[in-house]
């Protein structure tokens, strides 16, 4: 009985193991250069929470600083408006010392009548609890400035700060939740809430390394300072840039190794006649060199309007804001050849990109009551109207939506896997 029984198990393991063999041989094995092809097209959302519990191979690949790099190349290539990502940053209503950070979905949908329309949701991400120097806090109503401010994104980080707490400088990234807050910086006064102040934030091509420099702008010079993340313990100050002030400056950009920055400058040594001789400047910053440069833009501003800097599918804009006939807002783009070595100071290395016409936006607005420009991309246009982002429409100059961010901020950014510590080429895919 004993000797039938343990025939009869034998056969049907011989039978299980040819199933198994079976079934590997219907397994297709794609080439891990394929994989990584098909990964890097993968949103960052969906590679860190779903397809890296697909299989062991496709966890080593995602986890990998040169995985990381390669991503978020293909999504600065690839993005448009139907990718518009972006984040929510804002002091934490119940408690005054936290961040609260949410991402920002846009939906087109249609109604049962045909009717396409837009609709704004948004999606807890994380609470940074007790990130806001709470000695600011004591005894103080802060309400009025309880405002985030944005510096700009890079390589899926995104750089912002608080009205109230300018010393310190913060750094996330909205898919690995990698959060980052400065060391105080001790060349900024703790009461400067009314001081010029502005932050970029940049990236090291060479060293692959991540930067933020802060532009102090006081009754003297610009005094500019820096922190290497990973590297520096404290900040450090950099050479004074002799203008007497600078104001304005609503927007940084950062690509292909500058920052840079568009506001009045003034090179006066006296005080009460500054305000005559303002100039606009752009004012880039070489963040490996750690050098600055000041270019007059030979682009023609209208006397009553606003300009800033945006980025426009990896090439720097000038964006001017006018009002126009019949209480239209005039949107004129201008992009910079995409040549690093053009001279922007030549009226040569610009081109008018288009004119937005927004009817009947004017009226009542005042532009130098915090409006500016924030994303340009070939079908919106998004502006910051006071407590609102105002979504235009490029082709119609249609106002497509409004979106309230009062006691916050809202920061465009790539989806991105890349951590502070990633280095591209470590480790190799072979």
């Amino acid at each position: 009985m004993t000797f039938f029984f343990w025939i009869s198990r034998h056969r049907r393991k011989k039978i299980s193991n040819r199933i198994m063999e079976n079934k590997k041989q219907d397994v297709i094995s794609v080439p891990k250069e394929i994989v990584i092809e098909i990964l890097r097209r993968v949103p960052g959302h969906d590679l860190a929470e779903k397809l890296k519990m697909v299989c062991m191979q496709w966890c080593s690949i995602i986890h990998t600083g040169s995985f990381a790099y390669l991503h978020i190349e293909q999504r600065i290539k690839s993005s448009s408006f139907s990718q518009l990502e972006a984040v929510i940053v804002a002091v934490d209503g119940n408690e005054n010392s936290s961040v609260k950070i949410s991402s920002l979905e846009w939906h087109t949908s249609y109604n049962q009548n045909d009717h396409q329309f837009e609709d704004w949701k948004t999606k807890h991400l994380c609470t940074a609890k007790d990130v806001v120097a709470k000695d600011l806090l004591v005894g103080r109503n802060f309400n009025s400035w309880m405002n985030m401010i944005w510096a700009n994104s890079v390589n899926g980080f995104v750089c912002f700060w608080s009205f109230f707490d300018k010393t310190r400088i913060h750094v996330f990234n909205p898919v690995t939740k990698e959060y980052l807050i400065t060391a105080p910086n001790t060349y900024l006064g703790v009461w400067n809430i009314y001081l010029d102040t502005s932050v970029g934030f940049g990236f090291c091509p060479l060293s692959y390394e991540y930067k933020v420099v802060v532009l102090d702008g006081n009754s003297e010079v610009i005094k500019p300072s820096i922190i290497t993340i990973g590297t520096d313990h404290s900040w450090r100050a950099l050479k004074v840039i002799p203008h007497h002030n600078i104001s304005s400056v609503d927007t940084t950009v950062y690509l292909k190794g500058i920052l840079y920055w568009y506001g009045k400058t003034c090179s006066s040594t006296i005080v009460h006649s500054c305000h005559t001789r303002m100039t606009k400047t752009l004012l880039c910053f070489d963040v490996t060199k750690e050098e600055f440069d000041m270019i007059v833009v030979p682009i023609e501003i209208p006397k009553y309007s606003v300009s800033n800097v945006v980025e426009k599918g990896e090439k720097l804009c000038l964006v001017i804001l006018s009002c126009g006939p019949i209480c239209s807002l005039l949107i004129n783009v201008y992009t910079a050849h995409n040549n690093i070595d053009d001279d922007l100071s030549n009226l040569n290395s610009w081109k008018k990109e288009f004119t937005v016409t927004a009817p009947s936006i004017a009226y009542n607005l005042d532009l130098n009551d915090n409006v500016y420009t924030i994303i340009v991309t070939d079908e919106i246009v998004v502006i910051q109207l006071g407590d609102y982002e105002g979504f235009f429409h490029v082709a119609t100059g249609k106002l497509l939506g409004l979106f309230s961010t009062t006691h916050a901020t809202l920061i465009s950014y790539k989806s991105s896997l890349v951590a502070f510590c990633h280095r591209p080429l470590l480790p190799s895919f072979s």
